[in-house]
């Protein structure tokens, strides 16, 4: 029983990680390292965004940068009419990035006190598992933030044409993160 439920926990997983591998990883290592002539706080204050700029995006030019950043305001504006929505998106971000890999350290402490191992893998695979149902559910939110970013992004007059399709392609692809 218990490999059946690893099994089936393993699908939405794997095409989790197939999707986000082939839709987001490739497409910012094409697109996503560019310099596009602006920093990240110009950009903001381009498309509006009010909020704090994290710092690892802070003084940086690359697409992905500037995409995260759209992405951002982009949530920012949607909070306004629907808040709920956009907060389950958040929290499944969350959950994917705190829980999941926390629960794999626990299995393995589950495993050296002396837990049956199959047992302790089964854990992690369900809620790996319930964290790509997660993303995967609240992933129209995320297509729709992106739409929203792609028309800040076009309102925002980015200086150089080539630099805002570079951004717009990076903004559609942050959405399977």
């Amino acid at each position: 029983m218990w490999k059946i439920l690893i099994i089936l926990g393993l699908l939405p997983v794997i095409a989790f990680w197939l999707a986000r591998y082939h839709l987001y990883r490739k497409t910012l290592e094409a697109a996503g390292g560019n310099d596009c002539r602006i920093s990240t706080e110009d950009f903001a204050e381009k498309v509006g965004y009010s909020g704090r700029i994290p710092r690892i995006l802070q003084g940086k030019r690359s697409a992905a940068s500037l995409a995260e950043i759209a992405i951002l305001a982009a949530y920012q504006q949607l909070r306004t009419g629907h808040e709920k929505l956009v907060t389950m998106r958040m929290r499944a971000d969350s959950f994917a990035q705190i829980v999941a890999p926390f629960s794999l350290l626990v299995a393995v402490f589950a495993i050296i006190v002396g837990k049956q191992a199959l047992i302790c893998l089964t854990a992690v695979v369900m809620v790996n598992a319930a964290a790509a149902l997660m993303k995967f559910s609240t992933r129209a939110i995320a297509i729709h933030a992106a739409t929203v970013a792609v028309e800040l992004v076009r309102r925002a007059r980015v200086p150089r044409q080539s630099d805002e399709a570079l951004i717009e392609t990076c903004t559609r692809a942050i959405s399977w993160k």
